[in-house]
């Protein structure tokens, strides 16, 4: 892979991504280039430098290529393609909420992406250590482009229960779908908007007990149909 070049101050997020069109690079790779840009040196040193305090090496380092290859689907040369733009963006090999944040708002410009970047970091840093690494973003890939139905169910769930409860209230459906109608800058009316909450919250929760299930929720999206635009669900 070839190195990776500071990108010049002003350049446009569409210039950049040019950019890594004209080298020729994959898909996955160009989004690490993007997601993992570098930024001062003495900012990310600070960062990682208290990150690096709550994360133990083995957390985020497999034993060898084939045992990444194998339980995240991609292939040994897509593993080490990745692997190389990560650590060279990402030394310490944690990428923390800010530059998550970042990435999203390059990828949704018209609207406000933070709260849903907040969220989708939340579901990927489960032991809440304030940075995602390798390992992290890899098994998040792998679940979301590679995964079974069961699967990107599952993961969902977990990113609609956003206290880790094990149950979804009205109120974490209210953050989210908030979230996303931030996300996409769409301006709906907030009336709409808990009508739509309302109506979905209330097939979901078949014992109408005010709450939903792990099990509620995958019988809703295992048996109903267009059931990412039913939730709104993006990666």
């Amino acid at each position: 892979m070839e190195p990776v070049h500071e990108e010049t101050e002003g350049k446009t997020v569409d210039g950049e991504f040019a950019d890594l069109r004209k080298k020729k690079l994959t898909c996955l790779e160009r989004i690490f280039k993007i997601v993992f840009k570098k930024k001062p040196i003495v900012d990310i040193n600070i960062k990682n430098e208290k990150l690096l305090e709550l994360l133990k090496p083995t957390r985020y380092k497999p034993d060898t290529v084939e045992q990444m290859a194998l339980e995240t689907k991609f292939s040994k040369e897509e593993v080490k393609s990745l692997y190389r733009a990560f650590k060279q963006e990402c030394p310490t090999g944690i990428s923390d909420e800010e530059t998550f944040k970042d990435v999203y708002q390059k990828i949704f410009p018209l609207g406000e992406s933070s709260k849903y970047a907040h969220l989708v970091f939340n579901s990927i840093d489960r032991e809440q250590t304030g940075g995602i690494t390798f390992g992290d973003f890899m098994d998040f890939l792998s679940t979301l482009t590679k995964g079974s139905e069961q699967e990107k169910i599952l993961w969902s769930f977990q990113f609609y229960d956003v206290n880790r409860d094990g149950i979804i209230s009205r109120d974490e459906m209210i953050k989210v779908t908030d979230s996303i109608y931030d996300l996409v800058g769409e301006d709906t009316h907030p009336k709409v908007k808990m009508q739509n909450v309302e109506q979905v919250f209330t097939c979901m929760d078949s014992n109408r007990d005010g709450i939903i299930t792990k099990e509620e929720f995958v019988h809703y999206c295992s048996n109903t149909n267009n059931v990412s635009r039913n939730l709104a669900v993006l990666p």
